[in-house]
C-alpha cells in the first residue's frame, strides 16, 4: 500500500468515509500520472502532493480539522 496504493478512493460518497473515527489523521490518495482529471479533484479537495512513484502521483489529505 505504501508504494502503489492509497487508503481510500475519492469517489466514496460523503457519508461513507470513517477514516477520522478509525484514527487515520491523513489519508493517502493516489492517481495515475496521466489522469489529469483525478489530479485536479485531489488537489481541489486539499490533497498535498508528496511525490511520484512509478506511474502514480501521491497526495495526502487530512481527515480532521
Amino acid at each position: 500500500m505504501l508504494e502503489l496504493g492509497g487508503h481510500i478512493g475519492y469517489v466514496i460518497r460523503p457519508g461513507a468515509p470513517v477514516c477520522r473515527q478509525l484514527g487515520v489523521d491523513r489519508a493517502l490518495v493516489t492517481c495515475d500520472v496521466t489522469n489529469t482529471a483525478s489530479r485536479k479533484v485531489i488537489e481541489a479537495n486539499g490533497g498535498e502532493f508528496e511525490d511520484r512513484r512509478g506511474g502514480k502521483l501521491r497526495y495526502w489529505i487530512r481527515t480532521g480539522n
